[in-house]
């Protein structure tokens, strides 16, 4: 099964590097798990500034990068508030 790696991003900036990776069966099933991520780091307070731009970027077992996914604090608070679940 491929490895994937989730780098956290704040523009630019690395901000975690992902150096174990996950198992998943697909490049789709790497975009759902990153989905269900961004939900998660969405809620850390940190990822409230609006100068923000957090994002993920997703690199195969080759270490290329095969998408970015945005982390969305106004998205998640939304959804929070309003009963609405975090995984898109």
């Amino acid at each position: 099964m491929p490895r994937y790696y989730f780098n956290l991003y704040q523009g630019k900036q690395l901000i975690s590097e992902d150096d174990v990776g996950y198992d998943c069966p697909s490049d789709e099933a790497a975009r759902q798990f990153a989905r269900m991520s961004h939900g998660f780091v969405a809620l850390d307070p940190v990822f409230s500034s609006p100068s923000g731009s957090y994002h993920f970027v997703v690199l195969n077992e080759d270490r290329q990068s095969i998408f970015t996914m945005p982390i969305s604090q106004w998205l998640s608070s939304e959804a929070a508030s309003s009963g609405v679940p975090l995984l898109l």
